[in-house]
């Protein structure tokens, strides 16, 4: 049946299932469902429930924001929420995600959304931007710090990669095309790096006044949530690979 003649739920799940690369057998086992009754979801001969979008959402990996959107599809109401970090209930997340920047001193620590914009930050971020007013991440390692990464063409082609995956999660979001578009042409035509130059993970090295700052990046998410908000950040710790690199960031802070 084309598309056109199906319901809008039918036509949003099979996008996603075409998305992810699942046929109707391996996702109806997945989803605890019939191969029948998952080809009546798609064509419109049968209705949801909100035990089932949400079976098929866990399923297909989708995220909560366009799991909200799959369930006005089916004629139900948005079942999770979008608060503010700032909001009471979601206090306790706040908290932990303070503690967790403060704790990280005199290392980097921030925060970003889905669209890679810093939202909150530690000391140490603020003291390694120096003067710099961007804080759209892939922008600073295209933009103000592109001159200082040693390794750009490594650290651009694994950007590409994350902004790439993150497309994947959220497809058709304007604004990760846009940031995916302009990793792209910065890359331009680098060659990949091989196997033996690119380390067991690729992270920046910075030149900076002489000296070469080597970090690992660790990113952290909340899992199991309920809130869009909570689903959609994520805390990027930078760490110190070597001594020297350790000896930068306490001097950085000791002013």
């Amino acid at each position: 049946m084309p598309d056109a003649e199906t319901t809008p739920f039918g036509r949003g799940l099979r996008h996603w299932r075409r998305l992810r690369g699942v046929s109707q057998l391996d996702l109806a086992s997945t989803a605890a469902t019939t191969t029948r009754h998952l080809s009546f979801l798609e064509t419109g001969r049968s209705r949801p429930s909100r035990q089932m979008v949400d079976r098929l959402g866990d399923a297909l990996q989708i995220p909560l924001r366009e799991r909200n959107r799959l369930l006005e599809m089916a004629g139900l109401a948005a079942s999770y929420p979008q608060g503010e970090l700032t909001d009471d209930d979601l206090a306790p997340f706040q908290r932990a995600i303070d503690r967790l920047l403060v704790s990280h001193e005199p290392y980097p620590g921030f925060v970003v959304d889905r669209h890679w914009n810093m939202v909150a930050t530690n000391r140490g971020t603020e003291r390694f931007l120096g003067a710099t007013q961007e804080r759209n991440t892939v922008r600073l390692v295209l933009g103000p710090w592109r001159p200082l990464i040693e390794n750009f063409a490594e650290v651009a082609r694994a950007l590409l990669d994350r902004v790439g995956a993150d497309l994947l999660r959220y497809p058709g979001d304007e604004e990760l095309d846009e940031l995916h578009r302009e990793v792209h042409v910065a890359l331009g035509d680098a060659p990949a790096p091989t196997a033996s130059s690119s380390g067991r993970v690729i992270c920046p090295r910075f030149r900076i006044d002489g000296s070469l700052v080597r970090t690992i990046t660790v990113a952290a998410r909340f899992e199991s949530v309920a809130d869009i908000t909570l689903d959609e950040v994520r805390v990027e710790l930078i760490y110190p690979e070597d001594e020297p690199s350790e000896r930068f960031f306490r001097a950085l802070a000791d002013g």
